[in-house]
């Protein structure tokens, strides 16, 4: 029996699920490869590696030669662990989607577990999940906006539309907050949660296009009213 990974195009199983990056209600993913990477792990170093150049470069413009020559090993040694460049980021994709579903998780529970009643007390558990929300992507604002663009570009013959499920059952949690706070239904709520993620993706967007700029409150509070109006419109 052959010792070598199995890196069928559909496998959608992590290298590293949430328990193993250490991954809670606090720490991005990325810190968590860092973490690994330095205790030896090879994957989570190669991982790393296609991290920064994938969201520098965008996936036609990484050669796999770099990627792995950053990581200290061979273009064979990738291939082992990853099978070929798209085997390689996918599974960037899913430990990225499988660490955000846990945060995502995290961050709406405390909403979930107490009534939300009153117009100050809506608006105000709005504005600071709209915070925490952003806070999350900002961690790897490019990774964020360059993944999440690659899983959800119209073409229907992308190579990775069949991650876009992972996306919406990684966000589902906010459908939950949008159900508990409003009483929006599953349909209503999944629309909420597109048009919330495309308001705080457009500040997002803003700061790849130039990393000085500076995300502002105000700017913040703008999305949250936003959305809160178009929940309640």
């Amino acid at each position: 029996m052959s010792t070598v990974p199995d890196h069928g195009l559909k496998e959608m199983v992590p290298v590293f699920g949430p328990e193993a990056l250490g991954v809670g209600a606090h720490g991005s993913f990325h810190a968590a490869l860092e973490r690994l990477s330095t205790e030896g792990d090879l994957k989570a170093r190669l991982l790393l590696s296609a991290l920064s150049h994938f969201a520098a470069k965008g996936y036609d413009g990484v050669q796999v030669k770099e990627v792995a020559e950053e990581a200290g090993v061979s273009k064979p040694t990738l291939y082992y662990h990853f099978g070929s460049k798209e085997g390689l980021f996918r599974q960037l994709c899913l430990v990225s989607l499988a660490s955000m579903a846990v945060r995502i998780q995290a961050m709406v529970e405390p909403y979930l577990a107490t009534p939300i009643q009153g117009k100050k007390a809506v608006e105000t558990a709005c504005l600071d999940l709209s915070r925490a929300y952003l806070a999350l992507l900002l961690e790897s604002q490019e990774f964020t906006g360059f993944i999440l663009r690659s899983i959800a570009v119209p073409s229907p013959d992308s190579s990775f539309r069949d991650l876009m499920p992972l996306v919406e059952k990684g966000l589902s949690p906010l459908g939950m907050f949008m159900h508990h706070v409003f009483g929006t239904g599953l349909e209503q709520a999944r629309k909420e949660v597109l048009l919330f993620t495309s308001l705080v993706g457009s500040l997002i967007e803003e700061k790849l296009r130039d990393h000085q700029y500076q995300i502002t409150d105000e700017e913040i509070r703008w999305v949250s009213q936003r959305w809160l109006h178009g929940v309640l419109g």
